[in-house]
């Protein structure tokens, strides 16, 4: 628990001594390369019991040396498409080709953290008016998961939201797609984000909201049916409704955030016709929340729409007015780590005993 804490702390600190006030973007890189850094430190040399899957990603990790290339070039129909050595072949490619590179799970784990926090961190600094902000969201409420947990996912992810968000801006399909493609062929889960694309720009109007109220009610009435429909299609069949852990908070977060920015959005939208980009974002994961409570694993799919959560705070604190943005920064910060701090995650080193 103490390590976390002392990760938000340094975070602040050099926030402290990297001050954006003379819009000097070096020193905003210099932070987000620091922010970064101390996360891939974190992830990387966690011990092999931290995190739910570190373990089983690491049997993975070695049962890849038993496949050959030779079976994955004659056998592309059975591996890819009847799926005969398990499901998301594309993470079979990928952990071949790290072992080209390396055997140790060890440098694998640095490697798996690399791939997800430098895209991460590029992100952040192309994309949130509050960095620091944003650091101290992804610390308190998403890095249990994608830097903990998550292996395969956290890969699909940083391909498919980090760095496929730059062709959305660009509305450039066909590399958004390749993405979509390559990053689902890792995590199936990955193709829930392909209607984001045509979902990003549209314009955040009264009838707009109503029809995604109205969708709510129709998922939270039908969640199970739908569900039970959804999870073979994207394979979280395999999670058993007790399995995860309780999302209630983040669910109750979700919501009232979202009203927060419906009552704020004229402002929020009217600073950066982006933001609507991170509304329409939060206003899916919403949607798809009431999922959590068939199965708590659900919340895996919502992670590629609640990541817009980084971004989005941050401009609804720029809606305030500039003497009272600190103190609404300093409630919001406050709120995330005594969280955090509620959760008392564990963590040692893997040269801990």
């Amino acid at each position: 628990m103490k390590i976390y804490l002392v990760n938000i702390i340094l975070i602040i600190l050099y926030r402290v001594i990297f001050q954006p006030q003379d819009r000097s973007e070096n020193n905003n890189r210099i932070f987000c390369i620091l922010a970064s850094l101390n996360w891939i430190l974190l992830s990387g040399l966690r011990h092999l019991r931290v995190g739910a899957d570190t373990l089983k990603y690491g049997y993975y990790f070695e049962q890849a040396k038993n496949i050959s290339w030779l079976s994955l070039w004659k056998e592309p129909v059975d591996i890819f498409i009847h799926g005969s050595m398990g499901k998301d072949p594309g993470y079979i490619v990928f952990q071949k080709l790290v072992r080209l590179l390396t055997t140790n799970y060890r440098v694998y784990l640095i490697i798996i953290a690399v791939i997800f926090t430098l895209p991460l961190g590029i992100w952040i600094y192309r994309n949130s008016s509050n960095a620091l902000m944003s650091f101290i969201i992804y610390s308190c409420l998403f890095y249990s998961f994608f830097s903990i947990t998550g292996t395969r996912q956290t890969i699909a992810t940083a391909m498919v939201v980090f760095v496929g968000y730059r062709y959305i801006k660009k509305q450039n399909i066909w590399i958004f797609l390749l993405l979509i493609l390559i990053g689902s062929s890792i995590h199936f889960s990955a193709i829930c984000y392909l209607p984001f694309y045509f979902i990003a720009n549209r314009e955040i109007t009264n009838k707009y909201l109503f029809l995604c109220g109205s969708i709510f009610m129709g998922v939270f009435i039908f969640k199970g049916y739908i569900y039970r429909l959804g999870s073979k299609l994207i394979g979280y069949d395999q999670y058993l409704p007790n399995q995860g852990d309780e999302t209630w908070i983040f669910t109750i977060f979700l919501i009232a955030l979202a009203i927060v920015t419906l009552m704020k959005r004229n402002e929020i939208l009217i600073s950066n016709t982006r933001n609507k980009h991170y509304i329409n974002a939060l206003l899916i994961a919403v949607i798809l929340v009431p999922f959590t409570f068939v199965n708590p694993a659900s919340i895996r799919v919502i992670q590629y729409f609640s990541l817009y959560i980084i971004l989005l705070v941050p401009e609804i604190i720029n809606t305030f007015q500039k003497k009272e943005r600190f103190f609404v920064f300093l409630i919001a910060s406050s709120t995330l780590i005594l969280l955090l701090i509620k959760n008392n995650p564990t963590y040692i080193f893997f040269w801990q005993s």
